[in-house]
């Protein structure tokens, strides 16, 4: 049975270090989604955790336990499998399920803190940079009533056209 439980883990282990060492994300839904619950038995993550686990904790019942029935023993492992198995596909799927938008309109501008990087008063144009949803964005901007500097700090008020309307941070 050691020989069953090795090739168990030694194949579960392979397919888990493949599939990261691939980046695959093909299969992390655990089955199509329309196939019922019964879907998740059809996914690679379940069966290659599974055996990975029932491997393994057959191998650990075998060296901490030798004299332990070997029914007991296949009954413990393939449970731990299986729990195992569906906890990682579960597990998976939701954070596959997951999307995110980096997409940033302009709304999101509007409240940001910023900083000038080229100088600007209410009659000329500047360029202020902006950082919002770990995107560094950099627009033309005019100030609302007083000259800013380089480097001066400044909030975004509104966005007209893709010209930025800000104030100095200090007059907030």
């Amino acid at each position: 049975m050691v020989i069953t439980y090795l090739f168990c883990f030694l194949a579960g282990s392979l397919l888990i270090v493949l599939a990261i060492a691939s980046g695959a994300d093909a299969d992390l839904d655990g089955g199509d989604g329309m196939g019922g619950p019964f879907s998740i038995l059809l996914s690679t993550p379940f069966w290659s955790f599974g055996m990975a686990g029932f491997g393994l904790c057959g191998l650990l019942i075998s060296l901490i336990d030798p004299q332990l029935a070997p029914t007991l023993s296949l009954l413990v492992a393939a449970s731990t499998g299986l729990l195992l198995g569906f906890a990682a596909s579960r597990t998976l799927q939701l954070l596959g399920g997951r999307r995110v938008n980096s997409l940033v309109s302009s709304e999101d501008l509007i409240g940001c803190e910023g900083r000038v990087t080229l100088p600007m008063d209410p009659r000329q144009r500047g360029f202020v940079e902006v950082s919002v949803r770990g995107t560094l964005i950099r627009r033309p901007a005019v100030s609302t009533s007083e000259p800013l500097a380089l480097n001066e700090r400044v909030i975004v008020l509104s966005n007209e056209g893709h010209t930025l309307t800000v104030i100095r941070a200090d007059d907030l």
